[in-house]
C-alpha cells in the first residue's frame, strides 16, 4: 500500500468534493482524506503517484507533492514553516515539467531588471514625419494638414 500526500489549494467544500470524486474514480485508490485546513490530500492505495497528480490537475487545482516534511499539528516547529509560503521552490519539490530560468525570481533577490531604451526608433526614422522636414512623407502631411 501506498501513501501519497499532496498540497491542493482549494477554496471551497465544492472544490473538495470534485477532488474526491476524481480521485475516488482511479483504480487502485481506496481512501482519500481532505484537511481543508492544511490544503493536503491524501491518498491511500495502490495507485501511482503520477496517475493521482494528474487526476487532482484535471479538476483544475493546483497540486504539488506534500513538502514539509511533519505533520505541523504535532510538531510546533513545523507549524511556522508549513505556513510559510516558499516563493523559491526548486525544480525537485515542484512536480511540474518545467524551470523557472530566474526570470520570474528577480525581486527576490534584490535585483532588478535594467530598463528598456527610452526610444527603440531613432531620431533618424522620427524625423521622416516631421512638419519641418522638407523631405517629410507627403501622405502624413496630407492627412494632417485635412484634419
Amino acid at each position: 500500500m501506498t501513501i501519497v500526500e499532496m498540497c491542493v489549494h482549494m477554496d471551497c467544500p465544492g472544490c473538495e468534493s470534485k477532488i474526491k470524486k476524481a480521485l475516488k474514480k482511479l483504480p487502485g485508490v481506496d481512501e482519500v482524506d481532505i484537511d481543508m485546513k492544511l490544503q493536503k490530500v491524501t491518498v491511500m492505495g495502490w495507485a501511482e503517484q503520477k496517475k493521482v497528480l494528474k487526476a487532482v490537475r484535471k479538476t483544475g487545482r493546483r497540486a504539488e507533492l506534500w513538502p514539509y516534511p511533519y505533520n505541523p499539528e504535532y510538531h510546533a516547529f513545523s507549524r511556522q514553516y508549513a505556513n510559510h509560503t516558499n516563493t523559491m521552490t526548486s525544480s525537485s519539490s515542484s512536480s511540474y515539467n518545467y524551470y523557472h530560468h530566474g526570470y520570474t525570481f528577480a525581486d527576490d533577490f534584490g535585483y532588478y531588471r535594467k530598463p528598456i531604451a527610452a526610444s527603440i526608433v531613432s531620431d533618424k526614422a522620427m524625423a521622416i514625419f516631421s512638419d519641418e522636414n522638407p523631405h517629410a512623407c507627403s501622405i502624413m502631411k496630407r492627412s494632417v494638414g485635412m484634419a
